[in-house]
């Protein structure tokens, strides 16, 4: 099954690819509601099926959450046959692999958001509060990654990776507890769910108590993949709920319940990648591993080329208003991913060279 793992790389790079490709529609043209629907006579009929075309990529909260479902799977994939011998677990070297593989990127995301909106500043001198939220707290809370604190810059993406690096701290001990009992991981999970689900939010932890639910979802499909085929081969019966997820209405009240509806149908799906049940879907995805390999820079970094963007076009426009059309879309799209590329290639790519000679 190892060229099914190898298609996970390219499910993670689609995915990182999608958030992109809906941030990239959200900032650089009109709203469905805003533009089409309000103003049809705006629009050539290419732009329209354009529109209509890049409405399905209105689902970038989704592709986060099929991140932290591999993130489960792949942080336990080693540990999952082991019956959960703690003793043998590194925790100084699992720790020192996941700050390499993460901090590096981050660190230049900081410089980078900075440097952006310094030049955004240029071009709209008059725009000084797009510095309001670089202050020395919020600094810190990022650079910790707290995931109940606010964003420092214009990079919200970094909510997702502060999610991450809560999961990769509970793993220790969510292992040092399936040590003592298979059950303890679940209940403590569980608990932190419904702690969320109903009202109680815990400070400087916030939605990260029920993501990482999500979470160990994948853990679970690790478990499943190393020791039994026989209950995995079901586990892609959870696509199912393909059929509801639509039609549950999305409120911040209900966040909890279709995020993790949505893990169970991530889940499944990945299940059916590993089992190698429908080949096409493999192939297809093994030829996208390439995009996996920067797939963190991608999502990291893509956000503050995008507001960039934003500040030239609509300057640049006569009534400084976002466009209707959506030709600038395709255009940041095709520019900014070869530019992260080579940024990726002297940061990402140079810290996991390193870490693979721990």
């Amino acid at each position: 099954m190892k060229d099914s793992l190898k298609a996970l790389d390219g499910l993670r790079g689609l995915s990182a690819l999608y958030v992109l490709i809906h941030h990239a529609r959200l900032a650089l043209t009109q709203s469905y509601q805003s533009g089409l629907v309000m103003h049809p006579e705006k629009y050539e009929w290419y732009d329209k099926l354009l529109v209509y075309f890049f409405g399905l990529f209105k689902f970038g909260h989704e592709a986060v959450i099929i991140f932290f479902v591999l993130s489960g799977f792949v942080i336990h994939l080693k540990q999952a046959s082991s019956n959960y011998d703690f003793e043998n677990f590194k925790i100084i070297a699992y720790l020192k692999k996941r700050i390499i593989r993460i901090y590096p990127t981050l660190l230049v995301s900081f410089l980078l958001c900075l440097l952006i909106d310094f030049l955004i500043y240029k071009f709209i001198p008059d725009n000084l509060g797009i510095f309001s939220k670089y202050t020395f707290s919020s600094f810190l809370y990022n650079l910790f990654l707290i995931p109940d604190a606010p964003i420092w810059g214009n990079n919200f993406p970094v909510w997702s990776l502060k999610h991450e690096w809560f999961f990769y701290m509970m793993y220790p001990l969510l292992l040092w507890l399936a040590n003592k009992s298979s059950f303890l991981p679940f209940i403590v999970s569980i608990g932190l769910y419904f702690s969320y689900f109903l009202g109680f939010s815990i400070p400087y932890i916030g939605t990260a108590a029920y993501t990482l639910t999500v979470w160990s979802l994948g853990s679970l499909l690790a478990v499943a993949y190393k020791n039994s085929y026989a209950l995995l081969k079901y586990i892609p019966y959870l696509l199912l709920l393909c059929f509801l997820y639509p039609f549950v209405k999305r409120t911040e009240s209900n966040f909890p319940v279709l995020d993790l509806c949505f893990g169970l149908i991530t889940t499944g799906f990945i299940a059916l990648i590993v089992l190698e049940k429908i080949s096409i879907i493999n192939s297809l995805l093994i030829q996208m591993t390439w995009i996996g390999t920067f797939s963190y820079s991608l999502y990291l970094f893509h956000t503050p080329f995008l507001s960039l963007f934003k500040a030239i076009i609509v300057n640049s426009e006569s009534n400084h208003d976002i466009p209707y059309h959506l030709w600038y879309v395709i255009l940041a799209i095709l520019v900014i991913t070869p530019i992260i590329y080579l940024i990726y290639c002297f940061t990402e790519r140079v810290a996991i060279n390193y870490k693979k000679t721990i």
